[in-house]
């Protein structure tokens, strides 16, 4: 092969590489491969974990285990006197949502709850 030839095979190799390029910054790259399913795992916390310490609903349920029904206002004050830091105008509600989503807390009544 004479260095002609060289170049010329060098410049295709260089415009493929190019357009390579120009393909993924376009978004048209290559099809990925398709992942099994199951595969990437599951995204979140798993249901019935531990609350992170320090957090509302770490702070619920320490309220709550001294046993008893309890309304959201009154979860609501004894968080804080538990001393949970918020500035949140809307605490009760915050409280009440995230009361739902404890699986160790039970609905007895409207607004009222208790430990499981």
């Amino acid at each position: 092969m004479d260095a002609r030839q060289q170049l010329v095979a060098h410049r295709d190799l260089i415009e493929r590489k190019i357009a390579a390029i120009d393909a993924v910054v376009s978004g048209a790259a290559a099809p990925r491969a398709a992942v099994a399913a199951g595969a990437m795992g599951r995204r979140g916390r798993r249901r019935g974990a531990e609350p992170r310490a320090g957090s509302l609903k770490d702070y619920i349920l320490r309220v709550l285990s001294g046993g008893g029904v309890m309304a959201v206002k009154d979860i609501t004050s004894s968080v804080l006197q538990a001393g949970y830091k918020s500035r949140n105008k809307t605490l009760s509600k915050s409280v009440g949502i995230a009361l739902t989503q404890l699986s160790g807390v039970t609905k007895v009544g409207r607004g009222k709850f208790r430990l499981r």
